[in-house]
């Protein structure tokens, strides 16, 4: 019988200790529902996810129909347009991705950029790559007006790679509030 008790007592202490060693561990829990979505309702429920991260902005976005040139949102949740808010838990930028990969509505925080961003519109490359298997957000950058090129394109660049995210964070994390493109530059500060 103490056989028994001592296993999950020491599994319990050693999942304690690492909780209390590297906070980052409990941010990480938390398993996709059975649709495959990583969203809940509750921040404890955060989890690190390995994302193609790519940017868009109002000269590269279209309205759904081809049109190019907007900041239309597919599914608005806190902003009537694309926005590139602050960057706050209360006042993230617009992201967007495919709605079977993150709910509209779903907070992620990008720690590259120090940044949180709310799902709001739809994504036609990253519905591909989910349908693939692979995890693609698209960050809104820049204000809700035609930009200076190839500035904005290549700011956009500069913020394209492959990292980690945590999708359902809880607030409080460190946050930038440096806006990725403002004044027809970019500005975007990688942390």
């Amino acid at each position: 019988m103490r056989h028994r008790l001592t296993i999950p007592l020491l599994m319990a202490a050693s999942a304690l200790s690492l909780a209390l060693i590297s906070p980052s561990a409990s941010a990480t829990t938390g398993t996709p529902d059975i649709s495959g979505h990583l969203h809940s309702a509750r921040s404890s429920d955060s989890q690190t996810v390995n994302v193609n991260v790519t940017s868009y902005g109002y000269n590269d976005n279209d309205d759904g129909n081809g049109h190019y040139g907007t900041a239309q949102i597919a599914y608005p949740q806190i902003h009537s347009e694309a926005t590139e808010d602050l960057g706050t838990y209360d006042q993230p930028s617009t992201f967007a991705t495919d709605p079977g990969e993150f709910a509209p509505g779903t907070r992620i925080y990008v720690p590259y950029l120090q940044k949180y961003f709310i799902m709001e519109d739809g994504c036609a490359e990253c519905s591909s790559d989910w349908q693939n298997g692979i995890h693609h957000v698209d960050l809104w950058m820049g204000p809700a007006s035609m930009q200076p090129e190839p500035a904005l394109d290549d700011c956009e660049g500069s913020v394209t790679q492959n990292a980690d995210i945590i999708a359902d964070p809880d607030p409080g994390l460190p946050v930038d509030t440096t806006p990725l493109f403002s004044g027809g530059q970019c500005t975007a500060v990688h942390h």
